[in-house]
């Protein structure tokens, strides 16, 4: 009986250290921070957006597989180039416009290193100078 007890308690450990390994495997990385940060409010429009995921970004040379737009009020797109990757970070250039004000849609499609793709959106508002 206790020779069973034993073998019970060795399949449950290595059920749980199995378990643990797959939860793992199945996360994604996440934004961690943004330049803009979400939901902030600034006097001007940056001259670039900057977002910063808590895992490296998987970039394929040659192809834009990672993507930042940011849109106006009236659904323009305001970045000029295509995103650039460093590591765990995107960032896109902005037109510049230091007179635009208003709500304003940071949206995103970028790959993880290992593979997974991760989308989202944020806002942020220029209230310009007063």
């Amino acid at each position: 009986m206790r020779k069973l007890s034993r073998i019970g308690l060795i399949a449950l450990a290595i059920t749980a250290i199995l378990l643990g390994n797959t939860q793992a495997a199945f996360a994604h990385t996440v934004l961690i921070s943004s330049s803009p940060a979400k939901n902030a409010k600034i006097s001007a429009l940056p001259s670039k957006i900057t977002l910063t995921f808590a895992e490296a970004l998987l970039t394929i040379k040659g192809k834009n597989i990672n993507s930042v737009a940011v849109s106006d009020s009236v659904n323009h797109n305001l970045v000029t180039a295509s995103a650039q990757v460093n590591g765990a970070v995107v960032s896109a250039a902005l037109i510049p416009a230091s007179k635009l004000n208003g709500k304003f849609l940071v949206s995103y499609r970028v790959v993880a290193d290992d593979g997974h793709v991760v989308t989202g959106s944020f806002t942020f508002t220029v209230i310009g100078k007063k």
